[in-house]
Formats: structure tokens, C-alpha cells, sequence
């Protein structure tokens, strides 16, 4: 009788056990099944952002001719000296009171460096370098260089199409996402103070 009910005993301490354990594996496999779910749908949502923001900047280029420019230059008392020992000007674009566009351009013979910036509800969305941008003609898109994608002032997306190599991506994308979106909100005062 002893024998019975410690096997009995036995067996229902060994249910319990496996019971709770299939109980304490069962969320784990749901966690690991939702994870690549979310980096899906982060995916997704990168994309389609990055898709708005590039109809955005081609509808813009595509309408520069129609928007009021304002050509400002970079001198003077409230222009910070780092910003004028490396911009000469910058054109703003702009539709009514909205902020669509600036681009910067170097001191002649310093360099043929532009960066443009484009602002969606007065928020950088994107960021365009050229290194050889003086070359084609002034306001429109210089064409290749380094692209940079902003979501609330994180970068979403880097697109290097300047042919030049990065050594550390990683390190280049911290150092752009912080420099950035601080230079844009220097030019947008600029800007505002201009008007």
C-alpha cells in the first residue's frame, strides 16, 4: 500500500512539474514567434516613411520654380561664425508660410560643397550633401551625394551615393544624426529672423 501511494505521489508531482514547465516554455516561443513580427512591421514603417519622404522631395523639386526663394546671405551679426566661415548664402523655399527647402552653398573657391535640407510641417525629414554641388545650376538638385532620411530628428535611413567609402558606417551615422538636425534648426532661425 506504502508502494502505491508514493508511486501515486511520485506521478502526480511529475504532472505538476511537466505541466508548469510546458506552461513557462509556452511564452517564450509566443515572445520569439512576435519578435521577428515587430522588426517586420518596424521594417514596414521605416519604408513607408522613407517613401513619403521621397514623394515629398521630388514633388518639391518639382514644383522649385513656383515656390517663393529667398536668398539669404550669411554675414553678419546674427549669423554664427562657424556657419559663416562655411556658407556664403542659402536659398529658402518656401509655399506661403510653409518652410519646404533650404540649401546652403560654400564660399566661392573654398568649395563646391551644398547641403540641402527639407522640412515637411517644419520638421527636418531629409538632408541632401553634395560635394561637387556647385556644379549644376543653383536651387536645383545637385544630384549624387550622401542622403539622409530624419523621423523626429532620428536617422531612419543613410543612402551613400557619392561613391565615396565609409571606414565606420555606425560612427557616421551617430555623427550626421546629431550634426544634422542641430544645423537645421540654425538655418530655420536664420530664416525666421530674414522674413
Amino acid at each position: 500500500m506504502k508502494y502505491k501511494t508514493f508511486t501515486s505521489a511520485i506521478a502526480i508531482i511529475a504532472f505538476f512539474v511537466t505541466f508548469t514547465a510546458c506552461q513557462k516554455e509556452t511564452p517564450k516561443t509566443e515572445v520569439e514567434k512576435e519578435k521577428p513580427k515587430t522588426e517586420q512591421v518596424t521594417k514596414v514603417n521605416t519604408d513607408e516613411i522613407v517613401a513619403k519622404i521621397s514623394k515629398f522631395r521630388a514633388d518639391t523639386e518639382g514644383k522649385l520654380d513656383k515656390l517663393t526663394r529667398k536668398v539669404i546671405k550669411l554675414e553678419g551679426t546674427g549669423i554664427n561664425e562657424d556657419i559663416h566661415q562655411k556658407w556664403e548664402k542659402m536659398d529658402a523655399y518656401s509655399d506661403g508660410d510653409k518652410l519646404l527647402r533650404i540649401q546652403v552653398y560654400p564660399h566661392k573657391g573654398v568649395s563646391e560643397r551644398t547641403e540641402e535640407f527639407y522640412f515637411m510641417d517644419g520638421k527636418l525629414v531629409f538632408v541632401s550633401i553634395k560635394d561637387k554641388g556647385t556644379e549644376v545650376k543653383e536651387g536645383k538638385d545637385a544630384g549624387m551625394g550622401k542622403e539622409f532620411y530624419f523621423d523626429s530628428d532620428k536617422l531612419i535611413k543613410y543612402d551613400n551615393k557619392s561613391g565615396e567609402e565609409t571606414k565606420n558606417i555606425d560612427e557616421e551615422k551617430k555623427m550626421y544624426e546629431s550634426k544634422l538636425p542641430f544645423e537645421s534648426k540654425e538655418f530655420l532661425e536664420i530664416f525666421k529672423k530674414a522674413k
